[in-house]
């Protein structure tokens, strides 16, 4: 199953970006996250377009399966 850990920020020019980092470890925690995510918003780490993050929205991990049928 792959996971994904998807970070959402708000962006100064109202609209929502993800941010997606493959393979998290596995007891990935809020704690562990929430530092970075501000530390990106702090830093102006990311420019989407000359927005830049300004809040955060959400994070999630994000599990998919696969089922080979061929």
């Amino acid at each position: 199953m792959a996971k994904t850990l998807n970070m959402r920020f708000t962006l100064t020019n109202g609209k929502t970006t993800t941010l997606g980092v493959a393979n998290p470890k596995d007891d990935l925690a809020r704690e562990d996250v929430e530092p970075v995510m501000q530390s990106i918003i702090d830093k102006s780490a990311l420019r989407i377009k000359e927005a830049a993050p300004e809040s955060i929205k959400a994070a999630v991990i994000r599990e998919v399966s696969e089922t080979k049928l061929i």
